[in-house]
């Protein structure tokens, strides 16, 4: 039951995290057309716009009521390394190094938080799980 809790606790945690900090925003950015959005990785940033929302929206969602978890928490993590590691390149790991620039060191955190989940499944109280109870 203890694990089972802290599954739920991982999920719910980083996927309303990752969905209402970051993936809304973006929605948000995209549905009112003004679009601010870098090119990242010769993806043209309308299309890159729509692929975070997919994967921090509406995967995070996903991961959060354990829907599909192990599926839906990997564009969140693909996501997170593009973050991380291209987006943020040049950028501090920490924040506390950051001064008025970025880091990388949310990406990596949200990285390992969707990790853990993709590796340790959705636990007893998901979707999932009463899915798999029929």
């Amino acid at each position: 039951m203890q694990k089972d809790l802290g599954l739920l606790l991982l999920r719910v945690g980083f996927g309303l995290m990752m969905a209402l900090g970051h993936g809304l925003g973006k929605l948000l950015m995209l549905a009112s057309g003004i679009i601010k959005f870098p090119d990242v990785l010769f993806i043209p940033k309308e299309v890159g716009l729509v692929l975070a929302v997919l994967a921090e929206f509406f995967a995070a969602l996903a991961v959060t009521v354990g829907f599909k978890t192990r599926l839906s928490a990997i564009p969140v993590i693909l996501t997170m390394i593009v973050a991380g590691f291209v987006v943020h390149w040049n950028d501090a790991f920490f924040a506390m190094n950051a001064g008025d620039g970025g880091s990388k060191e949310m990406a990596v955190v949200y990285l390992i938080g969707f990790t853990a989940i993709a590796l340790l499944g959705p636990g007893k109280y998901s979707v999932d799980h009463q899915k798999k109870k029929k």
